[in-house]
């Protein structure tokens, strides 16, 4: 889940559009603005029919194509990147002032977990160096079963997961069963 952006940081992101459709001769539109306005405030996961959704609940006006045009260019410009976790279906999320994360999705009940790991950024940075490659962000997606899911399967049913004893501490290895992990 995204953190709530401060006005400042939204004036700024507002500035960053302007200026990269100004270098590609498009205009900033009322609509263009108002639609980027709803990318930032939105702090999960969406899919440009959810965005068109809400908007309209909302009572703002923007027009459906214009939703489908403006996203690719809010994905160029880095203030928001396109996600996929295996249906097939497109959905997006705002960047712009986030902490990099990457994603972990269970394939039953479709949560999707967020996290951080300063090892897959070691990683990347060891794996660019000896290709010689500058990596600018990287994009990580783990598809499994969340805890609950593998608790909900019947005993004989449950992956067997081999443990390595020499990286794996006991606390790792078992997910805490009260912990329940926030659907997106």
């Amino acid at each position: 889940m995204a953190k709530r952006l401060t006005n400042d940081e939204i004036a700024t992101a507002e500035n960053i559009f302007r200026e990269y459709l100004r270098d590609r001769g498009l205009k900033y539109t009322r609509e263009r603005k108002t639609l980027l306005r709803e990318v930032l405030e939105n702090r999960d996961h969406f899919e440009a029919e959810q965005l068109l959704i809400r908007l309209r609940q909302s009572g703002k006006r923007v027009a459906k194509a214009t939703i489908y045009r403006t996203l690719p260019l809010l994905v160029s410009c880095g203030i928001i990147k396109q996600v996929q976790f295996g249906d097939k279906l497109t959905r997006y999320e705002h960047t712009f002032g986030q902490d990099p994360h990457d994603h972990m999705v269970c394939r039953r009940c479709h949560r999707i977990i967020e996290f951080s790991s300063q090892d897959i950024v070691r990683l990347r940075t060891v794996l660019a160096s000896r290709y010689k490659f500058h990596a600018l962000s990287h994009r990580m997606q783990i598809s499994g079963l969340c805890w609950e899911c593998v608790e909900a399967c019947p005993a004989s049913d449950r992956p067997f997961v081999p443990l390595d004893q020499a990286n794996d501490e006991p606390e790792a290895r078992q997910a805490p069963r009260s912990s329940k992990a926030p659907r997106k």
